[in-house]
């Protein structure tokens, strides 16, 4: 039975997998949304653009769950008998083609949003003109190649669809595996484009080495999408090499759902994938830089009170250590988790920059450094360090 077959051609990890990664697409989408509303960024274009994704990768998922009912993904030729195949013949087709329509706009809103959030992030304010031309002119290519390809399958049988279940395919669809040859070796050159693009602007980023490596590690996650487009490419083009004649002769079943599972792999992990950087500049907010950034205003705080009692007696002294203390509660209140400004465009930019310019010279052990000047009452500029 299928259970026994490799994972990549069994219904019951086509099954699997498509159900984990909707869910986690589903919070993945959920969560971006909500760190918006969390951090009072804008949602923009790359935000929106997860959306038409989620739905065409839900469409997607049911076209394939539709197949796998009808035994159309995730079984061999040899599990049914001429009777099952031909009683659910026009089916499975129409199930087949749903799902390549689906993933070809679902990976193509994916490949969108990711260059977006490239725009927002690293093109912020006319920065990196170079950069975003480059952005804008993938958006192009990529829609092209949506309408391209899209027009390709409606019209792969030359205007005969019905080909595709009546018994005709070889006489009329003709055009087939040249189509999926063309949209599969595209579709990896695109993957590989979008996903090499921010690596140099990443390496500018001013920050420390390891959240460089930390941020590039997110967007390289993508590189599991790359992989199953490669491992797809890597079948279609053994199809291609047999030809249309010979597959339809021996098990076509088998090698569909071998090209499904990389396909739903491909365009579940790309939605997750363009959704967790942005996810993560905000929730990443709550440790290390901001905690440390609050016990340091905290130390400093107590610090100028101590001096403040020694140094300075009389309501002239308390004034100064209210000034100061007014300050650094200022100060400290700034260094909030999240963005408190309201709707900037620049929010995550600055999360991404801002990390690395807080860091000081060494101080020796048992000394303290305060970074804020404090300005008297009397008028003259003091810097408080000890």
């Amino acid at each position: 039975m299928s259970d026994n077959r490799p994972s990549d051609r069994s219904a019951s990890a086509l099954l699997a997998l498509a159900s984990v990664l909707l869910a986690l697409s589903l919070i993945t989408v959920m969560l971006r949304f909500y760190a918006r509303r969390r951090q009072k960024a804008p949602i923009l274009w790359d935000d929106w653009m997860t959306l038409p994704a989620l739905i065409a990768f839900i469409g997607a998922t049911s076209c394939l769950y539709f197949g796998v009912s009808l035994k159309a993904f995730g079984y061999s030729a040899t599990d049914l008998t001429k009777e099952q195949v031909a009683a659910t013949k026009e089916r499975s087709a129409k199930a087949q083609l749903g799902l390549n329509f689906t993933s070809l706009f679902c990976l193509a809103c994916s490949k969108a949003s990711a260059l977006l959030f490239y725009r927002r992030i690293f093109c912020v304010s006319g920065r990196k003109a170079i950069l975003h031309r480059a952005i804008v002119a993938t958006l192009v290519v990529l829609f092209l190649w949506l309408v391209a390809f899209e027009l390709l399958i409606a019209f792969q049988c030359q205007g005969h669809l019905s080909a595709l279940w009546d018994g005709t395919q070889l006489k009329y669809c003709t055009y087939s595996y040249p189509l999926l040859q063309g949209y599969a070796i595209s579709d990896f050159l695109l993957d590989v484009w979008v996903l090499v693009l921010p690596i140099y602007p990443i390496t500018e980023l001013q920050t420390t080495k390891s959240r460089r490596f930390a941020i590039g590690g997110i967007f390289l996650l993508a590189c599991i999408g790359v992989g199953s487009s490669i491992a797809r490419m890597v079948i279609i083009l053994q199809l291609v090499h047999l030809g249309q004649a010979t597959v339809h002769s021996t098990d076509p079943l088998q090698y569909i759902s071998r090209v499904t599972f990389y396909w739903v792999l491909e365009m579940g992990v790309s939605l997750v994938a363009i959704n967790l950087p942005s996810i993560w500049l905000v929730f990443a907010s709550v440790a290390p830089d901001a905690i440390l950034r609050s016990i340091c205003s905290a130390v400093s705080l107590a610090s100028i009170r101590s001096r403040g009692s020694k140094g300075s007696k009389g309501s002239k002294g308390s004034r100064n250590r209210s000034n100061a203390e007014q300050h650094l509660k200022s100060r400290t209140s700034t260094s909030s988790l999240v963005p408190s400004t309201g709707a900037s465009a620049e929010a995550e930019a600055y999360e991404l920059r801002c990390s690395g310019q807080h860091r000081h010279a060494d101080v020796p052990s048992g000394q303290i450094h305060v970074s804020h000047s404090v300005q008297q009452s009397t008028g003259t500029r003091h810097h408080e360090q000890v």
